[in-house]
């Protein structure tokens, strides 16, 4: 008997129909994988389940009864919990007073005044905490916490109410290979355990087809397959609208040093295709000057030391960037890679070290005369302009057109080159930033920045939260920008992706540079990868 029934499930937003006629079942017991491509409807249908959203028609019935219509905190009664993309803890608490605050609102007693919240349910929070292996952090705060742990913690908060049904929405998002089995073998452990079922959205499709009993999936705001994975997998129009090639998920079967060409499903008919690893880049021959010379080197770093208020999070990094190449830097979550490119575009209060872009000294250059410079940053948490079109956030990041000091030109981007290369934004011009998804908002971002025509782009985690077809985007488009000389700094956790498309690596410990060799040597090193990368 199904635990969660949804039928004909409908949303709109102005003229968007964001989620059109779904229906699905949940059964007790069971993990099932909601995926698609951005824009999908996912979050949409998340949001409405969870009550965040009211659903303009339809049903969604929890153990029969109707959820539609219900505020959140009902709904949190009735045995739903949630996890969210981006973690949600209480930075300041410690942890064990983060799962009692979640008690403290199972039991309906945030307000009772007479009684110290310290002293709810201490035991009962370190019971949940010991579930998810976070017992021993009780009383550290949230905020010194690596990712992972911090994931950890929001699912034992999910659970303070006992759910029945679990909504985690990107679970695994930011965390590398060894945190995410592990919280998805926890969580698999507890549906079995507690009987309950799991409704989950996911991009890793490792995790998908690791971990979920079926799954369904959406496109358009409308369902277009449901099945088990092996079936899903198969299917045409997912692989279409969704996997694409399935090479940013799968390993090549092939090695890396073969240097196979394979083009995008379809094929893009553009000439003057040149062949990087396993896929086809375009734009021409790479504009790199010869090995050895010094004008070659866009950025250097030496020294380099950044700080969050007192605390200091790198020490003596050096690294270089030259023309034409992709430099993956690498860590697990709380390593400093972020860190290093916020250091590097100016954008922390305290730094100290020499850095020379273009052969000028930047260690004291504020971000805008960085970014005036030919230096373009796309960050992680995207930043579009939420009340602008995305036309109009284009023109933001526009430039002037750029030379190399040799007098070449460099390259220099339209609205309609991007539209090319990010097909999803050319169908929304005039689409509101704060109205688009978690992925499109990832794309428009990383459009913004190029419309700045840089010679360099610090690019943070471009891989993370985006279908596995706009992973092949972004990866045709790192390729084609080092087809025609322009350089990256690639802060990633996705070791496949960063194998798909860089040159070297740097390896980040604690804020220090604990190993540097090219990409194929990185591979290749397994003690360095189960050390450092937790791959």
């Amino acid at each position: 008997m199904s635990l969660l029934k949804v039928t004909h499930l409908g949303k709109s937003f102005g003229g968007n129909r964001a989620v059109d006629g779904v229906s699905f079942e949940v059964a007790a017991g069971e993990q099932l994988a909601l995926i698609g491509p951005n824009g999908a409807g996912k979050s949409t249908t998340f949001n409405m389940v969870n009550g965040q959203l009211r659903a303009d028609s339809g049903s969604i019935l929890l153990s029969g009864v109707e959820l539609i219509g219900r505020k959140p905190r009902d709904i949190w009664h009735r045995g739903v919990g949630r996890t969210f993309q981006i973690a949600e803890t209480f930075a300041s608490l410690t942890v064990v007073e983060n799962v009692q605050m979640a008690l403290l609102s199972a039991d309906a007693k945030l307000y009772a005044l007479w009684q110290r919240a310290a002293d709810h349910k201490r035991d009962e929070a370190l019971a949940l905490l010991a579930q998810v292996g976070m017992q021993r952090q009780a009383d550290r705060p949230c905020s010194v916490l690596a990712y992972g742990d911090v994931k950890r913690v929001e699912l034992a908060i999910a659970m303070a109410n006992s759910p029945k049904l679990l909504l985690m929405d990107e679970p695994t998002a930011g965390m590398a290979p060894k945190e995410r089995n592990e919280l998805m073998a926890l969580t698999k452990r507890l549906v079995v355990e507690r009987g309950m079922a799991v409704l989950f959205t996911e991009h890793s499709m490792g995790v998908v087809f690791a971990y979920a009993d079926r799954m369904i999936v959406l496109a358009r705001g409308r369902l277009i397959a449901e099945g088990p994975p092996a079936e899903i997998r198969d299917h045409p129009k997912v692989q279409e609208v969704y996997f694409g090639s399935g090479r940013t998920f799968e390993r090549m079967t092939t090695p890396r040093s073969a240097g196979t060409a394979l083009d995008p499903p379809g094929g893009s008919g553009l000439a003057g295709a040149t062949t990087v690893g396993p896929f086809v880049a375009h734009g021409g021959p790479a504009q790199r000057p010869a090995a050895g010379t010094n004008h070659g080197v866009l950025l250097d770093a030496k020294g380099l030391n950044a700080w969050y208020g007192a605390a200091q999070i790198l020490f003596d990094v050096d690294l270089q960037v030259k023309r034409g190449e992709v430099v993956a830097l690498m860590g697990r979550n709380g390593a400093g890679k972020s860190t290093t490119l916020k250091a590097l575009m100016g954008m922390l209060a305290k730094r100290k070290g020499t850095l020379h872009f273009l052969g000028r000294d930047i260690s004291t250059c504020e971000p805008h005369e960085v970014a005036r410079m030919g230096l373009g940053y796309v960050p992680e948490d995207r930043r579009v302009f939420g009340d602008l079109s995305v036309l109009e956030n284009l023109e933001v990041g526009k430039q002037p057109v750029r030379r190399w000091a040799d007098g070449s030109a460099a390259p220099a981007w339209t609205p309609a080159q991007l539209f090319a290369l990010f097909p999803n934004l050319g169908e929304m011009p005039d689409r509101q930033g704060a109205r688009m998804s978690g992925g499109e908002q990832q794309m428009l971002t990383v459009a913004r920045t190029l419309m700045g025509n840089p010679y360099l782009v610090l690019l943070d985690e471009p891989s993370e939260g985006v279908a596995p077809v706009i992973v092949e985007q972004m990866v045709l488009m790192i390729l084609r920008l080092k087809a025609q000389g322009v350089s990256i700094l690639l802060s990633e956790q996705n070791m496949h992706f960063a194998e798909l498309v860089s040159d070297r690596a740097y390896v980040l410990e604690k804020g220090q540079i604990r190993y540097q060799a090219s990409m194929a040597e990185l591979s290749a090193n397994e003690e360095v990868r189960r050390a450092y990368l937790s791959v």
